[in-house]
């Protein structure tokens, strides 16, 4: 018995049978309308087998377009959805993720993936804020901020790396022979930041742990709630680059003061909501966290610097 199914705008013919309301059960017989990932006959929109939508192996423009636009940012409605609950209501998008409801909304992972792209993405292109070097020389300001070295510095540098333990001798003279190149030094620093901020969210969920182990709840809970707050941060740093393109300096750091203070509000309201705790309690307890997981991001920021500066 014949009967004719869209997909997209092609049309492909799907034999049916007549048991089971007119469907025969995946694998019964010859498959007529195969999965093009398992060969199991799909009777429906999707594979029963392993789950792949029916798709046509040749697809027009459009269908590609529409199905990248699907699968990257989740026109189906999860990236509203996600994002409007991640920004509007702290915490509640991890409660929700916690309490098992996960299909209607983009894992945290992915979440947290997203938002870090958009920041480092859009900071490269942002106007770059300048300050004075101890030299009184203009030099862009930022987390890695390495001014021009004289060429006596260099020397003398150089002289120093001869004394010593081997240890700070190998380091010194690296360090004269990057600080030739202060720019190109502080761009390949910049670039591992990205990274070395995804190792330290384990690290935060590793603390909110520590500060909440009477909730007694397992690591992979706080790991979402961490995944959840950096998303969160990278959007008030996207936020911080609008000052960027501001010329009132004034404007720009109230603005940067403003996005702080909110954001400090945001991870104390998150915490109440997911640790179920008093806002008095979760301001101690995630200041805490905080203040241990800022020294071990200027650890983790020194840290690579120094491996950069070995590579060189």
């Amino acid at each position: 018995m014949g009967d004719e199914r869209r997909v997209g705008d092609r049309r492909t013919l799907a034999l049916r049978g007549a048991g089971g309301g007119g469907l025969t059960p995946a694998q019964s017989a010859p498959a007529s309308n195969p999965c093009l990932n398992c060969g199991t006959n799909i009777q429906l929109a999707y594979c029963p087998e392993c789950g792949q939508r029916e798709i046509d192996a040749d697809p027009t423009l459009r269908e590609f377009l529409r199905e990248l636009a699907e699968e990257l940012l989740h026109w189906d409605g999860k990236l509203g959805r996600t994002f409007r609950l991640l920004v509007t209501q702290p915490g509640v998008l991890t409660r929700e993720y916690l309490a098992g409801r996960r299909v209607r909304y983009i894992s945290p992972l992915r979440v947290y993936l997203a938002c870090s792209v958009l920041f480092f993405s859009l900071e490269v292109l942002a106007p770059r804020p300048m300050g004075i070097d101890r030299r009184g020389q203009p030099v862009e300001r930022g987390v890695v901020q390495i001014g021009q070295s004289s060429e006596a510095e260099l020397t003398a540098m150089r002289a120093d790396a001869q004394h010593g333990n081997p240890v700070r001798r190998s380091f010194l003279a690296h360090l004269a022979r990057a600080l030739r190149t202060p720019v190109a030094l502080k761009h390949a620093t910049a670039a591992s930041i990205p990274r070395a901020m995804f190792v330290l969210v384990p690290l935060f969920a590793a603390l909110v742990g520590l500060v909440y182990r009477d909730r007694r709840r397992r690591y992979p809970q706080h790991l979402a709630f961490a995944l959840h707050v950096h998303a969160a941060l990278f959007l008030a740093l996207t936020m911080v680059l609008a000052g960027r393109f501001t010329t009132m300096p004034l404007l720009a750091s109230a603005l940067d003061v403003a996005i702080m203070i909110a954001l400090a509000a945001y991870l104390v309201r998150a915490a109440q909501v997911v640790y179920a705790s008093r806002a008095g309690q979760a301001f101690v307890r995630i200041g805490v966290a905080s203040a241990l997981y800022f020294a071990a991001f200027v650890g983790a920021i020194a840290a690579v610097f120094a491996l950069t500066v070995l590579l060189y």
